[in-house]
């Protein structure tokens, strides 16, 4: 059974990692959209900061459920984007401004790139600590001899 709820576990932190990646790519193909006039800005706006607070929460929930599950390292890992997320909540530049978006598109399309990489890394790291998860159940699970024949 422990098996069991070790693979569910990390398929269940596979999945949000994964959400938290499609939200930073989705918001890089949108400030493309913009650069080259696809999408005006204030349709950008509604869609990137329809996407702010679910990116907020699902990072938080994620980093919880490996506090709960005892992966403090892994967890402290992505503590400095969290508090990075809660200093622009607290300064209130979390949200974008459709009037002034083309005067910081810049620098919130590099922010999305670093949280791409951020993610794609995390995601590896996770991938590492399933596999190393894996192989110790593996040592420790006792198989029946008529397998191993």
């Amino acid at each position: 059974m422990s098996i069991l709820f070790e693979i569910l576990y990390w398929i269940f932190v596979f999945m949000l990692t994964a959400a938290l990646l499609f939200c930073a790519i989705y918001t890089l193909v949108l400030f493309s959209d913009l650069m080259i006039d696809h999408i005006n800005p204030v349709e950008l706006c509604d869609k990137v900061n329809f996407l702010i607070y679910p990116e907020f929460f699902v990072h938080v929930f994620l980093t919880l459920t490996l506090l709960a599950k005892g992966h403090w390292l892994i967890a402290l890992l992505n503590l400095p984007l969290i508090a990075y997320n809660i200093n622009r909540y607290r300064r209130k530049k979390h949200l974008l401004d459709n009037t002034r978006v083309f005067s910081i598109v810049g620098r919130e399309q590099r922010i999305c790139e670093v949280k791409m990489g951020f993610f794609l890394l995390t995601f590896f790291v996770y991938l590492y600590c399933f596999v190393m998860t894996m192989i110790r159940l593996e040592s420790e699970t006792e198989i029946p001899e008529k397998l191993m024949q």
